[in-house]
């Protein structure tokens, strides 16, 4: 009796362990990604920019963080979106059960419906998914790694569509304040082939 107690025990401990490293999507938050809707990524020399940098908490059921927990940005279509010989779209959570992961590249991408542009997994959990992936690198064709006159010109078209970076179907000043600093100084960076 004593043992299958302690076998109940231990499987039960094993349960609860395993329970604690699976993440909650409705826990987790993933910045500023939830607020726009959506990914950013853009060429980054000289430095990313702000709108690129995703801190992503990742938590359990519970609402407890999990450490150690395996992160990726991942772009499950065929896609416009180029990246930068930089970029590294895997991470780790540290103890709070944060990871920082910076997307590098440029282009845009939008889909619809059980399609879409970009995920974010934690454990092999998708913990969101996201329709749009844009960047300040898009002249309207596709990206070539330098943040120009070109992608200026798109940007400041009248159509909506691939610069409008927080979604909400209009330009207005929050998608200026992500293109702007990609535009001056010009951020650029070598994409893969």
């Amino acid at each position: 009796m004593k043992k299958l107690l302690s076998a109940l025990f231990v499987l039960a401990l094993c349960s609860s362990v395993a329970f604690a490293t699976v993440p909650d999507p409705s826990k987790c938050s993933v910045t500023p990604a939830d607020a726009l809707n959506g990914v950013v990524t853009c060429p980054d020399s000289p430095a990313p920019i702000t709108a690129t940098i995703y801190t992503i908490t990742v938590k359990n059921s519970a609402g407890n963080p999990i450490p150690n927990a395996s992160v990726a940005i991942e772009f499950p279509v065929p896609t416009n979106i180029k990246f930068c010989t930089t970029y590294v779209n895997t991470g780790t959570t540290n103890s709070s059960g944060v990871c920082n992961i910076t997307l590098r590249g440029g282009g845009c991408q939008r889909t619809s419906g059980t399609v879409y542009a970009a995920l974010v997994k934690a454990n092999g959990v998708v913990i969101r998914s996201y329709y749009n992936a844009k960047s300040p690198d898009y002249d309207g064709v596709g990206p070539n790694g330098l943040v120009n006159l070109q992608d200026l010109l798109a940007f400041r078209s009248p159509t909506v569509g691939c610069h409008d970076y927080n979604n909400d179907n209009s330009m207005n000043l929050s998608d200026t304040l992500i293109f702007a600093p990609a535009y001056g100084p010009l951020h650029s960076c070598t994409l893969v082939p």
